[in-house]
């Protein structure tokens, strides 16, 4: 019996410490990404970044540091439904947690981070709406492609834990998580 109770207890700290390392892997992954896709971004509309401009979007800032929090924010719930549609759907669980924690990082954390910012430049309570759904749509656009590869990358680190574990219940398994 209490060999049971240490068992589900070692699962569940297993479970809320993987939570904990991909929700801080997902800011850190974030924080490495953004500025390649910043690159992308304006390079495609004729402004190609140069050297300089490298050092000074891995620079930690409020426009970087809002998206990163908002990254950290978000990642707990869309993980933990990113986990249950896999669960869902065992069979094509390798598709869908992966696509489904990238539509949820990309939909989600671009409002977070905006919200954030306007926290922090204490311009939360004007609630200027035909000014704030422009600059969220800029938001999107500037964010959400960053968002969906973290997403797709810690979608697919979910996809690999439930692989192992289907392998292991089979017999299959080599018993290592």
């Amino acid at each position: 019996m209490a060999g049971g109770v240490k068992g589900r207890v070692g699962r569940w700290a297993g479970v809320f410490l993987g939570i904990v390392a991909r929700t801080l892997g997902a800011g850190v992954l974030f924080w490495a990404v953004f500025p390649l896709w910043l690159s992308v971004f304006w390079s495609v509309q004729g402004y190609p970044p140069t050297l300089r401009d490298l050092p000074r979007w891995y620079a930690l800032g409020a426009f970087n540091i809002a998206p990163i929090v908002g990254m950290v924010l978000v990642s707990p719930g869309a993980l933990i439904a990113a986990r249950w549609v896999a669960r869902l759907s065992a069979r094509s669980a390798f598709i869908k947690s992966g696509v489904i924690a990238a539509m949820l990082y990309m939909f989600l954390t671009p409002p977070m981070a905006y919200a954030l910012l306007l926290v922090y430049a204490d311009m939360w309570q004007y609630r200027a709406w035909d000014m704030i759904i422009p600059t969220l749509v800029r938001a999107y656009l500037m964010l959400a492609p960053a968002c969906g590869v973290v997403g797709g990358v810690i979608g697919w680190s979910l996809q690999d834990t439930n692989a192992r574990k289907r392998q292991h219940a089979k017999g299959r398994g080599t018993g290592f998580y």
